[in-house]
């Protein structure tokens, strides 16, 4: 029965603490369209300034700037990703290769 605290403790250490998420929200301007973006961070936080350019990346022709909610707050959700899963499966190109391989 000693095993069991022990096991205990090890998944409390091992488990990302959703005390350290953080929410980042980006608006996407292309030419045809404007729409949001949500990254929920778990134990993975990569930055803000990171997660804008990754955005960036995946809408190649637009511009990605920080949510206002007094401007934004009617335009849609286009794409949410939400802890360690959702931020790798949002890296362009590389992200679809990982999870492919591990899944996310």
């Amino acid at each position: 029965m000693r095993v069991f605290p022990t096991v205990f403790a090890l998944l409390i250490v091992a488990c990302p603490s959703t005390a350290l998420a953080t929410d980042y929200k980006f608006t996407v301007s292309c030419s045809h369209d404007r729409f949001t973006v949500l990254w929920q961070t778990g134990g993975i936080d990569p930055g803000k300034e990171w997660l804008r350019v990754t955005t960036g990346t995946k809408y190649p022709d637009c511009t990605v700037s920080d949510f206002n909610p007094r401007t934004d707050s009617h335009l849609r959700l286009a794409d949410r990703y939400s802890h360690e899963g959702g931020i790798i499966q949002g890296i362009p190109l590389g992200g679809t290769i990982i999870c492919g391989i591990f899944g996310c």
